[in-house]
């Protein structure tokens, strides 16, 4: 996600992925990521974080938002993948 985004793309998806956790809330659907989401205290609005803040904050929306629209077999699976992948970097 880094190589393709710069900061300011990073936080202008974090603002639309948060209005969209916002507007499921509103809905009463909820679940872990956006709790974990909620505890790495980062807002849209904080541009003065690291990308990588923006990065996580972009990972726990997305997961959190798949698995409130049921797809949460989709979700693990891509939690998998890109566990796998940040290995793959780091090994190289």
């Amino acid at each position: 996600m880094s190589g393709q985004f710069g900061k300011e793309e990073l936080v202008h998806l974090h603002l639309l992925l948060f209005h969209v956790k916002k507007t499921f809330e509103c809905y009463g659907l909820e679940n872990e990521y956006f709790d974990e989401y909620d505890s790495l205290n980062i807002s849209p609005v904080q541009i003065f974080r690291q990308k990588n803040e923006h990065q996580e904050a972009i990972f726990k929306l997305c997961m959190g938002i798949m698995k409130a629209m049921g797809k949460e077999k989709e979700a693990e699976e891509l939690c998998k993948s890109l566990k796998r992948l940040a290995i793959a970097r780091a090994t190289y």
